[in-house]
């Protein structure tokens, strides 16, 4: 018979709320740096690259409670429970794989590569002249 809540070992309780707890923290962190993201970007190359270090090395330790995460995977869970871990752990591989990809293109890249990604990143981030989204639309009257 089904119950009619979702139990859990106390165990896979705390394991889950550590994590979740250290998913936030990290969270919080990416927020702050979204919000200095402009100002970053409007500094010279020497400081974003630094800031691409600083982000590089925040993503490398958060890797490990990512890889904590796949271990629920392994637990008997029910079924509404993995569905979340799944959607959890493909939101955070999307989230990762985009911060990986652009600390790459800001530290390991030959000098020529990396300036024409910071132009391109600078116009990405900074340019809001001419957003390609936000362009004005004709009126339509009837």
């Amino acid at each position: 018979m089904l119950k009619p809540y979702i139990a859990l070992e106390p165990i896979d309780r705390d394991l889950i709320i550590i994590l979740s707890t250290l998913n936030i923290l990290f969270s919080i962190y990416y927020l702050w740096e979204a919000f200095r993201l402009e100002k970053i970007f409007s500094l010279e190359d020497h400081h974003v690259e630094a800031f691409g270090k600083r982000i590089g090395i925040v993503s490398c330790v958060f890797l490990v409670p990512y890889f904590l995460f796949f271990t629920l995977l392994f637990r008997d869970l029910h079924n509404l429970q993995e569905m979340m871990l799944y959607l959890i752990l493909l939101m955070q591989t999307c989230l990762l794989g985009t911060i990986f990809k652009e600390v790459y293109d800001l530290v390991f890249l030959e000098e020529s590569e990396r300036k024409i990604e910071l132009e391109k990143n600078r116009k990405l981030y900074i340019d809001t002249d001419e957003e390609p989204y936000l362009k004005k639309r004709k009126k339509i009257t009837f």
